[in-house]
């Protein structure tokens, strides 16, 4: 009697004591794996989280493992991750862990660990999973939820099929542990997918808003000269159907139409050459010509609006290095934005001043000067950052555009308040070479 007494007391120390030293491997591998969760990249989650299913199932001998994860309460529970032992059986095709085990899902989603060392210990309130381990055989399992977030997002199965084993107390704790690692990674993926996610529809929207902006701003360049084309050629009509009686007027009408096609034409050339990357050629222009002629492509605009512009030009015939049509683009940018300010301020004193004058040697500075409300306080410091407007239908990017193309030109543009009322936009360009600029004059 004595013997048989001592005996079961030497099993059990020697079961606690691999059970502990279990525990004390596992626990090193814990470690390992809060490391590798710590540092790997949110898009690589799912890789490693099945090479640690193996990693732990090769570490406590067992043969099968699984992740499950749901997306929300209204979502099905689905295998996202396995991993098993080769020659072992794999989850069946379409596994569906709420069909066949409902209550056993339920269970171990509501936050509870279902663990058996043998399948005589599965309750017997539970027949679905004594069904079901019954069919698919793993003769030990330990089934444990997923925490992250303080929220139960999914949970991963442990089965060994060859044998049952002993769940010990310290072993579950170490992989509730390992779990919950998963969990916190892939809740960390989750977020930052949903931020890319984010991002891609900021992206698009942007772009969608650079291009409406594109868009406009092309449309409002080729309406311009399609609109002096339409008046043109409406005169010339008219002329034509009181029998001409005036010829040279007719000659110069359908003349000025001509200039305006070749302009529209070469409005829509060099859009297209921006977005193929192309380096524009820039030549010697006169600054008084380019200016003259934004001030036709506004003269309506200015009439209708009753607002008189002001061309003041020294020296006389001073020439510039640039692009004519993107120059063209910043002069009229600034004009068109004058009227704006000067409509918005609903004065009696409706005019605008374009002024070029030296600015530093080799340079010359060229303002647009109105007489509107000045710039609101709240956006004076960042006029030219995208997106920022103070026009109530305004995309806040014009005035971007035409610091890039300023920029692009070597120069600076800046915003001053006038003394009295009114804001004055400046920008500077780099003076022709006379050499470049004799040159030009040449050719043209």
């Amino acid at each position: 009697m004595r013997n048989a007494n001592i005996e079961p007391k030497r099993v059990r120390a020697a079961r606690a004591s691999r059970d502990r030293r279990e525990a004390a491997r596992f626990e090193s591998i814990v470690g390992e794996l809060s490391a590798a969760m710590a540092r790997v990249p949110a898009d690589e989650v799912d890789r490693e989280i099945e090479l640690w299913l193996g990693k732990i199932c090769r570490a406590l001998d067992l043969d099968r493992s699984a992740v499950y994860e749901r997306d929300s309460a209204d979502q099905p529970v689905r295998a996202t991750h396995t991993w098993v032992r080769p020659n072992f059986p794999a989850f069946p095709p379409n596994y569906d862990p709420e069909k066949l085990v409902q209550k056993s899902t339920q269970l171990v989603m509501s936050g509870k660990m279902l663990v058996f060392a043998h399948p005589s210990e599965i309750p017997a309130d539970n027949p679905d999973a004594r069904r079901m381990v019954a069919k698919y055989g793993p003769k030990a399992s330990a089934a444990i939820p997923m925490w992250a977030g303080g929220r139960v997002i999914g949970a991963a199965s442990f089965g060994k099929f060859r044998s049952t084993r002993e769940w010990s107390p310290a072993l579950l704790d170490q992989l509730a542990l390992a779990v919950r690692l998963f969990g916190s990674a892939i809740e960390r993926k989750q977020s930052e997918t949903a931020i890319r996610a984010v991002r891609t529809e900021l992206r698009v929207a942007s772009r969608r808003n650079v291009m409406s902006e594109l868009v406009a701003s092309l449309s409002h360049e080729i309406n311009q000269p399609l609109g002096a084309i339409l008046s043109n050629l409406g005169g010339v009509a008219r002329l034509l159907s009181q029998g001409n009686p005036q010829p040279a007027m007719a000659l110069e009408a359908v003349n000025s139409a001509i200039d305006d096609t070749k302009r529209t034409a070469e409005i829509v050339r060099r859009i297209r050459a921006m977005f193929k990357n192309q380096v524009e050629h820039k030549t010697a222009i006169g600054i008084r010509a380019l200016i003259g002629e934004v001030a036709k492509l506004t003269a309506g605009e200015a009439a209708v609006r009753r607002i008189s512009v002001q061309i003041e030009v020294t020296p006389a015939g001073q020439r510039v290095i640039g692009d004519t049509i993107q120059l063209q683009q910043c002069v009229l940018n600034l004009v068109m934005n004058a009227f704006d300010a000067i409509a918005d301020a609903n004065t009696d004193q409706r005019g605008v001043t374009v002024k070029v004058a030296p600015e530093k040697t080799g340079w010359v500075a060229v303002s647009v000067c109105d007489s509107g409300a000045g710039i609101d306080p709240t956006v004076a410091n960042r006029l030219f950052e995208p997106f920022v407007t103070t026009k109530s239908e305004g995309m806040g990017l014009g005035l971007l555009v035409t610091r890039s193309i300023v920029e692009s030109h070597g120069g600076r543009i800046w915003a001053s308040p006038n003394p009295d009322h009114g804001t004055t936009f400046t920008f500077t360009l780099p003076v022709a070479a006379r050499k470049l600029a004799g040159a030009s004059r040449r050719l043209g």
